[in-house]
């Protein structure tokens, strides 16, 4: 067996250029969703952190649960690694398993044959070749 084949270009992309351009792109692409997924999710952790201390969650921002870990871990938050914990949990959660289960969902509905309005009556050839009648 070759183990190079893995690093072989496929024999029906036109050029090692456009080839590696794809992957490129692909790669650039997967990072930027990784980003946005760890921005989304450090943005609803502050959000979770500032509503479980009473105070207006939206004026969060990025850096509101960075700032409520430091506090904690400088001692002016006592009793607060629970929240801090809980928080990036949910943050985590929301942020990144929401849209992936939802991507998931997506992916998984197509090439799927729709179920709604394709029932219908067996024929009788149908019934007989079947061998129930």
């Amino acid at each position: 067996m070759d183990t190079d084949d893995r690093f072989r270009i496929p024999p029906e992309v036109a050029s090692p250029v456009a080839h590696h351009l794809r992957v490129a792109v692909v790669t650039v692409l997967a990072l930027l969703m990784v980003a946005a997924g760890g921005l989304a999710s450090l943005w609803l952790a502050s959000f979770f952190v500032y509503m479980t201390l009473q105070i207006n969650p939206l004026h969060g921002g990025l850096a509101g649960w960075l700032d409520a870990l430091l506090a904690w871990r400088d001692g002016l938050m006592p009793r607060g690694g629970n929240r801090l914990a809980g928080a990036a949990l949910l943050g985590v959660l929301v942020g990144v398993g929401g849209p992936a289960m939802g991507l998931y969902a997506l992916w998984e509905r197509t090439g799927r044959r729709r179920l709604y309005g394709s029932a219908r009556f067996a024929t009788g050839a149908e019934i007989r070749a079947a061998g129930l009648l």
